[in-house]
């Protein structure tokens, strides 16, 4: 089957069955005994998750290798191996399913059902889709190889997807006859069954990822391939052998059984007739700069852990959370179970609510246990968000203050002195609704600069596309401007903001580019709406041109504002609050489609980050995650853990933790210091100073005019709502907020859920006070 095929095939079949039956079983299964309940909910969960990424990001991109796209190919491999992980997951998931379906009563056919078919799912797409979409893409991006080498490679492909299906087919035959055939028991049946799956299990781990690379025209890794690709016509004689004794052992056979025997024998024929001269052929149609492929096949993902690895629900850390009905501080915990990561929180009046936080349970623990021991009390708030106006030209759908509906007066100049007045050095965020609509804009930044503080404007950029406006803006001195910027699809900007907007925004960033006036980008990221645009800011922002745009912040959609009211008034519980997104979703879906970033790296970079962040004595919260580029001028990027030895950074930051609570001045010394010198390398040396500079940043205040242009900040971040919201993270959160309606508040999570109190109470619609335009 072709790859284009292929794809269809794996929508139309297993697909079409999960969007079928992941929410039939759902809405069947919440009164089921919590062993079944728990493990399914992860599964289904886990499954909605993957499917988006698959139809959001894999799929098109294979299709479009499939037409000829050798540009496509670069989306393939990030989401190829984090399927292979998803993979794993399911299949621990699946495993512990299969032994407790039972207690699912009417519904236990249904699961097993829907786990058989997840099996299949998973081993097309490890074994035939994911070979077949590297080995096309390898065929386009070797001009090298002519016409005979592409068929050949392309016919291997298919003849290794081809064997695996076997693997797959025997193994499932296997378990019938051991349930339901009395041959299954007989120990000739036993023994051969023991030698098929060893020899099963070693091919895919060691021959198949050999062939695999092959397909994908590069030599094999393992330099004994072509000893391991000469044994496989000793095998299929082995093969006959067995296949020969049983007949011998059981003259008297159910036709099941002879159909196994048939299958183990064609199987064998398979592999010594096409997979072992089409193997010899590709390697010799090989050119010779075959070591430069553009992409390396995963392995096979490893076998399923079994029930018993499963560990019981562990407490991360007790804590407070918000009811996410009545929005009242109740008792919560953050947990990790089913691998995953929940807050869990417990209301006497509506029960426990829970919240996913993550998928990677390890990296969100190390982080939390971390941020906690180098952050474990509130530093000074340096950040402050002033609420301008609660008008807008525009009428989001997710707006986070609910813009436009309530008659709540515009901020006078006398609140921002007032700020002013105490502080000294620290940023203050312009914004709410939409702050261009002031008229006396330009005196709020002028009053900001003049007192010695950073000046930053949060708009969506409709007014900065007139060149004038915005001149008007950077002659009062503002020091950066955070643009709403949600990708370049408008279809997708008709159901977030309720516009068109990408021209105008590009337009704005056109004029911020040549005022010279540093930008971040505010890209809300929705569950299975724009989860494929994060590459494509990404990439974007790296342009030569797009220098200005010093920061890429990735704004998981929270349930606030009108997103909050649209999901209380929905129908049918289907609303924009389904889109939901935690940061560490945006961390998968960046490391999915960008192949050079890896979650483990980014783990570490953050180790760092919140140490700086605690030796400097800035406040951040957890829920605010970064990581860092350097560009190239070219349109590409070098990340840190190529700038820095990131293993030695991570024992650096541990020793830092160590030291904090009985030393904190030398610690803090030891840390800057051995960090210095960490920087010193070959590699480094030429942006020495630019690194040096971008470190002071933490101390006189992250000013983005300040960041050198080489370097792009990437930030994963969320707002805090009733549903995520953990007391321990808002004490640290890095933004205060004034406000008419709220006053002031040293922490803007708190005003986040302060505030859908008061819209709670007054519940006006979205839209219905009169705007200003």
């Amino acid at each position: 089957m072709k790859l284009d095929g292929l794809v269809d095939h794996i929508l139309d079949t297993h697909h079409a069955l999960l969007h079928r039956e992941l929410p039939r079983l759902n809405a069947a299964l919440v009164d089921a005994p919590d062993a079944v309940r728990q493990p399914w909910a992860a599964l289904s969960s886990l499954m909605q998750d993957h499917m988006n990424k698959e139809e959001l990001i894999l799929f098109p991109a294979a299709k479009a290798v499939a037409a000829g796209d050798v540009d496509a190919g670069r989306e393939l491999l990030g989401p190829i191996e984090q399927m292979r992980q998803d993979h794993h997951q399911i299949r621990r998931i699946e495993a512990e399913l299969r032994d407790v379906a039972d207690q699912a009563g009417p519904n236990a056919a249904a699961i097993i059902a829907v786990l058989d078919d997840l099996a299949v799912h998973a081993a097309t797409e490890d074994d035939q889709l994911f070979p077949r979409a590297l080995a096309t893409w390898a065929v386009l991006s070797e001009p090298g190889l002519d016409r005979v080498g592409r068929l050949i490679v392309d016919t291997l492909a298919d003849a290794c997807a081809a064997a695996l299906e076997d693997h797959v087919r025997i193994d499932l035959a296997i378990d019938a006859l051991q349930a339901t055939d009395p041959a299954g028991s007989d120990p000739a049946f036993t023994v051969l069954a023991v030698e098929a799956r060893s020899h099963m299990g070693l091919e895919e781990n060691r021959l198949y990822p050999q062939l695999f690379a092959l397909a994908s025209v590069r030599l094999p890794q393992d330099p004994n391939w072509l000893s391991i690709l000469h044994e496989l016509p000793l095998e299929g004689k082995a093969v006959r052998e067995w296949t020969e004794t049983l007949r011998q052992a059981l003259p008297t056979r159910s036709d099941a059984l002879d159909g196994l025997l048939l299958a183990i024998e064609a199987h064998g024929d398979l592999e010594q007739q096409h997979v072992f001269p089409l193997a010899l052929a590709a390697a010799s149609a090989l050119p010779e700069a075959s070591d430069a492929a553009p992409a390396a096949t995963p392995a096979p993902a490893p076998a399923p852990a079994a029930a018993s690895d499963h560990h019981p629900q562990q407490v991360l850390r007790q804590t407070r959370g918000r009811c996410s009905t009545c929005l009242l501080d109740v008792p919560a915990a953050v947990v990790i179970t089913q691998g995953q990561v929940l807050l869990q929180k417990t209301c006497p009046e509506h029960g426990v609510t829970t919240e996913l936080l993550s998928r990677s349970p390890d990296y969100w623990a190390d982080l939390d246990t971390y941020f906690f021991k180098v952050n474990g009390q509130a530093w000074p708030q340096r950040d402050f968000m002033v609420r301008l106006t609660e008008q807008c030209n525009l009428d989001c759908p997710i707006c986070l203050a609910k813009a436009n509906s309530e008659d709540t007066p515009d901020m006078d100049l006398s609140g921002l002195e007032a700020l002013l007045s105490e502080r000294r050095g620290i940023k203050v965020d312009l914004l709410a609704a939409e702050p261009t609509l002031r008229e006396d804009l330009p005196e709020w930044i002028r009053r900001v600069k003049a007192s010695g503080n950073i000046a930053a404007l949060h708009t969506n950029g409709i007014k900065l596309a007139d060149p004038a406006y915005a001149r008007i803006l950077a002659d009062a001195g503002v020091d950066e401007v955070f643009l709403q910027f949600d990708g370049f699809d408008d279809d997708v900007h008709m159901q977030l903001r309720g516009a068109r907007m990408l021209k105008r925004r590009l337009k704005a960033l056109d004029n911020l580019r040549d005022l010279g006036i540093a930008t971040s980008l505010i890209v809300v990221v929705a569950r299975g709406l724009n989860e494929e645009q994060v590459g494509k800011v990404y990439r974007f922002a790296l342009q030569p041109e797009n220098s200005h745009v010093r920061e890429v912040f990735f704004l998981g959609l929270r349930v606030l504002g009108s997103t909050r009211y649209a999901q209380a008034k929905a129908a049918e519980g289907q609303s924009m609050a389904d889109r939901a997104l935690m940061p560490d979703a945006i961390i998968d879906l960046l490391c999915a489609q960008e192949p050079e970033m890896q979650r483990d790296d980014i783990r570490r970079f953050n180790k760092l980050y919140f140490a700086m962040l605690s030796a400097f004595k800035v406040r951040k919260c957890l829920y605010v995650q970064h990581y860092l580029v350097a560009r190239d001028g070219a349109g590409h990027a070098t990340t840190v853990s190529k700038l820095l030895p990131m293993d030695r950074v991570e024992t650096l930051c541990d020793r830092y933790a160590a030291r904090l609570e009985r030393h904190p001045t030398l610690a803090r010394a030891r840390f800057l210091a051995g960090l210095a010198a960490l920087g010193v390398r070959r590699e480094t040396l030429g942006m020495l100073f630019d690194m040096v500079q971008l470190q002071a940043l933490f101390k006189t205040g992250m000013n983005l005019e300040q960041v050198p242009r080489r370097f792009l900040l990437l930030g994963f971040i969320t707002a805090c709502d009733p549903q995520n919201f953990d007391a321990q993270v808002a004490i640290n959160c890095g933004k205060g907020e004034l406000s008419v309606d709220g006053g002031f508040v040293d922490s803007g999570a708190v005003a986040n859920v302060d505030r859908e109190l008061r819209f709670d109470a007054a519940d006006t619609l979205p839209g219905a006070a009169r705007r200003k335009r």
